[in-house]
């Protein structure tokens, strides 16, 4: 019997950080998952930018993490601090875009994340959140691969344990969020839509010029409640460069439609009549109180962009944001929004898959309001861990 006198190859595990965007896009390159290999390339670069971006400001806290075991790259995680985002009211350091081959890469990575919110005097942090959001979204999806890649919507590979091993690290899950087809049918029973009230589509230059008002409705409605709040000014311009870009290709494809086939529908043919078809916003319907002019209700979607930069005809919708000014609670203005905003999209310009997105399971309003009417698609949890100091 031969016996080695050889000693076992260690292997050699190591954690770096980097803000060389060269070094970051191989890492992407190797490790990121995207369900679509087909946007991989275009994913990977936007998100390079999104850093480079960052970087480039000096009081900004962002550290991009990487792991290699035998100089193999095993996975990488970005955790940040961003003034603009909220968990419950407070800032809330955040990580994101986490992969990991094994428990080690997963402990080591979040541990490199933990001293990270040490350092700048947190004691919380939450995950995952996928900056920017347009292309990563929020949450670890555990349900609903065979839904299609939707920009807004958070993916990762379901064959990953990550989620099991931030578990077995402390973390817990802490909020649950849903995706649904809530916006494929016409909602029947909605209220008749209060005569005080108008819908509008607008160009993108007036949804530009109610920036103020639509943050300020916004941030009375929920920002101070909601489990993850990434809005405000910087997410308002984003969704605004997606109007511009999907404006490029979105194109009347009904041009003989009869808008007397809604003439029943609440609000439908007003909204019609005022509608300057080849300079509107398609996906976003705004309501209005007919005496004072003031916005109070907001339905807010944006075209799918992964359908835009695949060359694909743009015809999915993500249903993203969707406020009512508290006070006009109860006056049919969410069901209008709903109806008549899908109905013009649908029969126009040939949107056919509505999916409304990271409904917040604990928001009642919304659950009742949209749940009857959807079944679920894709299901994403959020989780966080105290930290304690060291």
């Amino acid at each position: 019997m031969e016996i080695s006198l050889e000693k076992p190859i260690s292997k050699e595990f190591t954690v770096a950080s980097t803000r060389n965007i060269t070094e970051i896009q191989y890492v992407l390159t190797e490790l990121l998952y995207v369900p679509d290999e087909r946007l991989k390339l275009v994913v990977v670069l936007d998100l390079a930018d999104y850093l480079l971006e960052k970087f480039s400001k000096p009081d900004y806290k962002i550290s991009f993490f990487y792991s290699t075991q035998n100089g193999i790259l095993t996975g990488f995680v970005i955790c940040q601090i961003d003034d603009e985002y909220k968990s419950y009211g407070k800032p809330c350091p955040t990580f994101g875009w986490l992969h990991a081959k094994n428990y080690l890469s997963c402990k080591r990575l979040m541990n490199e994340c933990e001293n990270f919110v040490r350092q700048n005097n947190f004691r919380k942090l939450r995950g995952p959140v996928n900056y920017p959001k347009l292309i990563g979204g929020i949450g670890w999806q555990t349900e609903g691969f065979a839904a299609p890649m939707m920009s807004g919507v958070a993916y990762n590979d379901p064959g990953s344990n990550a989620l099991v091993y931030l578990k077995e690290l402390g973390f817990k899950i802490d909020t649950k969020y849903s995706c649904v087809d809530a916006f494929v049918k016409i909602w029947s029973k909605g209220k008749e839509l209060d005569e005080d009230i108008m819908l509008r589509f607008l160009p993108l230059e007036e949804i530009k010029a109610l920036k103020g008002q639509i943050l300020k409705l916004a941030q009375q409605s929920f920002y101070s409640i909601l489990a993850d709040a990434s809005g405000g000014q910087s997410r308002f311009e984003e969704i605004m460069e997606i109007f511009y870009q999907a404006s490029k290709k979105v194109k009347i494809l009904n041009p003989g439609f009869d808008p007397q086939t809604y003439a029943d529908m609440p609000g439908f043919l007003e909204t019609w009549n005022a509608a300057d078809l080849e300079n509107i916003v398609s996906t976003s319907i705004f309501a209005f109180d007919r005496g004072s002019g003031e916005l109070v209700g907001v339905l807010m979607a944006q075209p799918n962009m992964f359908q835009l930069w695949a060359d694909e005809p743009l015809t999915h919708m993500n249903v993203d944001t969707v406020i009512i000014k508290k006070e006009y609670a109860g006056r049919g203005i969410f069901s209008a929004l709903h109806n008549v905003g899908k109905t013009l999209s649908s029969a126009v310009y040939g949107y056919d898959y509505y999916e409304g997105t990271t409904i917040w399971a604990n928001n009642d309003r919304a659950i009742k309001s949209i749940f009857p009417h959807s079944s679920p698609l894709r299901t994403h949890y959020v989780v966080q861990k105290r930290i304690l100091r060291k």
